[in-house]
């Protein structure tokens, strides 16, 4: 009897973990692992931010609008995801490396502001995740 449990509760755990979601597997270099994300860009390019959420193995755990157009402050070309989330400003050199995605088509950097605002200063939140999920990538690079 003992012996049955333990193989059945064997072979629940390991399903388990295969079916697991991407976001709770973890990565050993979180360095190497955005370069491997960045060398493989063309999966991701054209298609909607949340295919490249969808595969990570990492979580997002920070981001921030960048507004680089500057005779429009209003447009969002870019936006940057960090795996960490600082605790402080002492802390903001720990969010790197971190991804910066470029959009086809600039967002509302008004609506990111307030989505920033709104979660501790660019916590990562389901609302957040909503906001990026369906903007188009147009390019990807790392932040070291």
């Amino acid at each position: 009897m003992k012996k049955s449990f333990i193989i059945l509760l064997i072979l629940t755990l390991t399903a388990s973990l295969k079916n697991s979601n991407a976001q709770t597997t973890g990565v050993s270099d979180t360095l190497a692992y955005v370069q491997t994300i960045v060398n493989n860009k063309e999966e991701f390019v054209g298609k909607p931010f949340s295919v490249l959420m969808d595969s990570l193995k990492i979580q997002i755990k920070h981001f921030w609008p960048n507004r680089s157009i500057v005779y429009d402050i209003t447009k969002e070309p870019s936006t940057q995801f960090s795996f960490y989330f600082p605790q402080s400003a002492d802390e903001a050199y720990l969010t790197y490396p971190c991804l910066e995605i470029y959009w086809q088509t600039p967002l509302n950097a008004s609506q990111s502001d307030v989505l920033w605002k709104s979660n501790n200063g660019g916590g990562w939140s389901s609302a957040v995740a909503v906001f990026y999920a369906s903007a188009i990538i147009s390019d990807i690079k790392i932040r070291e």
